[in-house]
């Protein structure tokens, strides 16, 4: 028999437990437990979503500054690492001004997306890290270009202390194709 002082260990908390609720908690578990999908049936539904069928695929670049891979294919989704607006014919950065290097950073992600098969209408969600949030009106208008009005991806805006090779905008989209 548990005395008033003792613990039942829940998650990652202990919650005080006394003697006529363990029983009701206990109950209520293998409750919930029955009533959840299994866990073979949670990796069936994650694995279908996923297009198992397609498994996992790097697209390989030789401009890649790192360790990385430009665009990794899983099952219908595209996620694409962030672009930064590394000129792809001279290996340089575009940083006349911020309208110029967030047009090179964009033009960088459709390219990605172009080799993989997709575009700009099957872009899901976008994350846009900025070093100045003073320059995000001006980037706002350029990004609004390459999307369709009303079909825009979903968006975080983060502000950054540094992005690599000193740029000012990096964007990294995942992109979905139901076709």
């Amino acid at each position: 028999m548990m005395s008033g002082n003792s613990s039942v260990r829940r998650g990652l908390s202990l919650i005080p437990a006394a003697p006529v609720s363990i029983a009701f908690a206990l109950a209520a578990c293998l409750c919930l437990q029955s009533c959840r999908p299994s866990d073979d049936d949670l990796r069936r539904i994650i694995r279908d979503e996923m297009g198992s069928a397609g498994g996992r695929e790097a697209l390989s670049s030789a401009g890649v500054i790192g360790p990385y891979s430009p665009a990794v294919r899983a099952g219908k989704f595209l996620f694409v690492s962030g672009q930064i607006a590394l000129d792809p014919g001279t290996g340089q950065m575009r940083q006349e001004n911020i309208g110029v290097e967030t047009k090179q950073v964009l033009d960088n992600v459709m390219r990605v997306l172009r080799s993989a098969g997709y575009d700009s209408s099957d872009v899901v969600s976008a994350t846009v890290y900025v070093r100045d949030m003073k320059n995000y009106v001006s980037i706002n208008t350029i990004y609004a270009g390459y999307f369709r009005e009303k079909d825009y991806p979903a968006r975080v805006a983060v502000e950054v202390s540094a992005l690599p090779k000193g740029a000012n905008v990096e964007i990294a989209v995942i992109a979905y194709r139901n076709r």
